[in-house]
């Protein structure tokens, strides 16, 4: 039953970076790739339909760590304090801009620029959990969390070009076309980087084959983006840069398993230790499990209905 819940856990964080990353990447990138406050309108608009619904998979993330494994807010969370305080204050400044902007009409400079740095920090912060929690905890500074943090915005620009680029027309999309080419160099470079440095400072690494492993197919997602881009596959280009953005929650979990936490000050904590009793699993498969279908088939609903890209400015 723990690895039943193990995996559930990381394919749903996995899902919420392929999807939402692509949020985080076009407001990284919005001043960029959008000069105008049309152009900027426009690019937000891609984003439109499925912006909150890619939000929904934090959610349903944080929902399954806390219900399975209910030693997760003390040991995991608490742990990370430092780096989540920051990281929920950008997610929260994000959503709300994003869907205020246009109400903001003597404020758009400004919001866009927060926009940007909020888009930046959630990379950041992210990757800064990812670099902490291969270190082992208590958190500390060093260079694995900076380069982690790094990684993780270059995977959200990455992934957020492609998403322009297939789903704008015009200087829009071929500003966010040249990004997209430009970022896979610097990306894999940072993957190389942040590995060596896995190796020298990952306290927390038990598995280090899976943690090699996942890194190679990190490093090939982020080159079949870029291919894909060049030959005008856009569509093969954005789940190859999902699966580059999804990739370090998996590779992160695989490294540390079977530990929820490493404490080098502490007693670290694996997940078997840290799952709830057999009546609060048994209430969350019957009740949360079969929800998870739900989502996909909404997700991919989502998808279909909006496929084509649109060509004017929304609300945003």
């Amino acid at each position: 039953m723990t690895e039943t819940f193990v995996i559930l856990l990381g394919l749903v964080f996995a899902g919420y970076f392929a999807l939402a990353g692509y949020d985080y990447g076009v407001g990284s990138l919005l001043t960029a790739v959008a000069r105008t406050d049309v152009e900027r309108r426009y690019a937000l608009g891609a984003l439109g339909p499925f912006f909150l619904g890619n939000e929904v998979w934090l959610v349903a993330g944080l929902g399954l760590l806390l219900g399975a494994f209910p030693l997760a807010d003390g040991v995991l969370l608490s742990g990370l304090y430092p780096i989540l305080i920051g990281l929920i204050g950008a997610i929260v400044a994000f959503t709300a801009l994003v869907q205020l902007r246009s109400r903001l009409s003597g404020a758009r400079r400004l919001v866009d620029g927060v926009i940007v740095a909020a888009g930046v920090l959630i990379g950041i912060g992210w990757g800064a959990a990812f670099g902490a929690l291969l270190q082992g905890l208590p958190v500390r500074i060093g260079p694995l969390p900076i380069l982690f943090g790094l990684l993780m915005v270059a995977l959200f620009v990455l992934h957020g070009a492609v998403l322009l680029a297939s789903r704008t027309h015009g200087v829009v999309a071929e500003r966010a076309r040249r990004i997209a080419t430009r970022m896979v160099h610097p990306a894999v470079v940072l993957v190389v980087v942040t590995g060596l440095a896995a190796a020298l400072d990952g306290d927390a690494i038990r598995n280090p084959v899976f943690a090699v492993a996942g890194a190679g197919v990190l490093a090939a997602s982020v080159g079949a983006a870029g291919r894909a881009v060049r030959a005008g596959r856009l569509g093969i280009g954005l789940v190859a840069s999902g699966a580059a953005a999804a990739m370090p929650v998996l590779i992160v979990g695989a490294a540390t398993a079977p530990y929820l936490v490493v404490h080098s000050g502490g007693e670290s904590v694996t997940f078997a230790a840290a799952i709830a009793g057999d009546v609060s699993l048994a209430f969350m498969t019957a009740a949360v499990v079969p929800l998870l279908p739900v989502l996909l088939a909404f997700q991919a609903a989502t998808w279909w209905i909006w496929r084509r890209a649109p060509r004017r400015p929304n609300f945003y």
